[in-house]
């Protein structure tokens, strides 16, 4: 393996790691909104709905990204 294939699967298992802690950190402020809205209401309800959406359309973006960068790999590996 050349230096460029392994710098790209470093960089999948990093992209991997913060996309699963986007995911986790999502799930607490889902927790957080149902709590907010619903057991307690507050005003600060738009707030963590404004940052949940934000976790989770990042975590979109990391995912898309990987995906491609998947692609690339698969397509350096084949070579």
């Amino acid at each position: 393996m050349d230096s460029e294939m392994i710098s790209m699967k470093q960089k999948i298992e990093d992209y991997s790691r913060f996309l699963v802690t986007l995911l986790i950190l999502s799930f607490y402020l889902y927790l957080g909104m149902l709590i907010t809205v619903f057991f307690n209401p507050s005003e600060l309800a738009n707030l963590v709905i404004g940052l949940l959406l934000v976790s989770i359309s990042i975590a979109g973006a990391f995912a898309w990204k990987l995906r491609s960068m998947q692609f690339q790999y698969n397509e350096l590996e084949n070579k």
